[in-house]
């Protein structure tokens, strides 16, 4: 007689009756999250994709949500930590050095204080928006 858990095709997450055991893996929460999922299975995918500079990073939110985990017994931070993460492999695979630029302005505004020139406030982009 078959166990209830299989493995599925993919050796690192295990099914019952198709179900994600682990829920690892939520109902994706954005477009891209179902083609990141697939591109970046596992953590070590993730860190391959990102930018040298982002690495450390990475591994520090990894490291963070493995001690979450760790000490909660829930993967709640895990699981957003790798969504999140995968969203920036794709992203910067798709466009490395646009992704390199965005960094860079980032770094320049918590760097300067200032805004970039031409860029609006959160508060009058919803002004706009009309809510």
């Amino acid at each position: 007689m078959a166990s209830p858990v299989e493995r599925s095709s993919e050796p690192h997450r295990s099914t019952v009756s198709g179900a994600d055991v682990d829920r690892l893996e939520p109902a994706p929460e954005w477009a891209g999250d179902e083609v990141a999922a697939e591109k970046f299975p596992s953590p070590e995918d993730i860190r391959a994709a990102l930018l040298p500079e982002e690495a450390p990073d990475f591994d520090a939110a990894y490291e963070a949500a493995l001690v979450a985990a760790r000490k909660t017994l829930h993967l709640d931070e895990l699981r957003h930590v790798l969504r999140a993460w995968r969203r920036v492999a794709l992203m910067t695979e798709q466009d490395p050095e646009g992704h390199r630029r965005t960094l860079a302005a980032i770094a320049e505004v918590r760097r300067t204080g200032r805004p970039r020139p031409g860029s609006v406030s959160w508060n009058d982009l919803k002004a706009e928006l009309g809510r």
